[in-house]
């Protein structure tokens, strides 16, 4: 049942997202932009706060999460967890996919309201850093700590992933690269897609069991 309403209120801010990011960029978009800049337009804060924006920013580049994740996958393969290692290729490459089709589907113009801070090229929705941070932040936390017998531990460990996907998000926004609707809806794409293969894995680890029982 929490996943079905996960899944539904998941589904209705994405869905929100893509919606508001069809038109122009609207007011609730251009509010939050500018809530980082000054009169200027230069990111509010001393001047060393955009160098550890980039540098949080980066934590969420592809190519980044696609060395962790894949490297992740063949330690869990060769510990022989390899369900868990294929659920861990499955959301990395399914989320690169997922995101950057939909970019080219959408194709929305990057934000032109404050001077970027850092090189951007694809189209602007979704972000793919807030979604693949998100994808391999928290697909790497939930597969990890599925067995841990200590549920506070299991729950902090998802809850820094979150965090940690929150944060990449936030730098793109404070970096001028993305309107505040692309890196909402990248996390929601991102954490729908983490629920799916974790919950069809599940379903397949089950069906094995029943049938080694039999």
């Amino acid at each position: 049942m929490i996943i079905r309403i996960a899944y539904l209120m998941l589904s209705v801010i994405v869905l929100a997202s893509t919606w508001f990011s069809l038109g122009q960029p609207n007011g609730f978009d251009q509010t939050v932009l500018l809530l980082f800049r000054d009169d200027s337009l230069n990111l509010i804060g001393p001047h060393w706060l955009s160098v550890i924006v980039r540098d949080i920013t980066a934590l969420g580049s592809n190519w980044v999460l696609l060395y962790m994740m894949i490297s992740l996958s063949a330690i869990l393969w060769c510990s022989q967890r390899r369900l868990d290692a294929t659920k861990i290729l499955i959301m990395t490459v399914g989320g690169v996919v997922i995101s950057l089709g939909l970019k080219y589907v959408f194709e929305r113009a990057r934000p032109g309201l404050v001077p970027h801070l850092i090189e951007v090229y694809s189209p602007s929705f979704p972000s793919g850093h807030a979604s693949m941070s998100m994808v391999c932040f928290l697909g790497m936390a939930v597969v990890l700590s599925r067995k841990w017998a200590h549920a506070q531990a299991r729950h902090l460990f998802i809850i820094m992933a979150i965090f940690s996907a929150v944060l990449v998000g936030v730098s793109r926004i404070m970096l001028g690269a993305h309107w505040p609707t692309d890196v909402i809806a990248g996390w929601g794409i991102g954490i729908l897609w983490v629920l799916f293969v974790n919950q069809l894995g599940s379903r397949f680890e089950s069906v094995s069991q029943t049938k080694t029982r039999i």
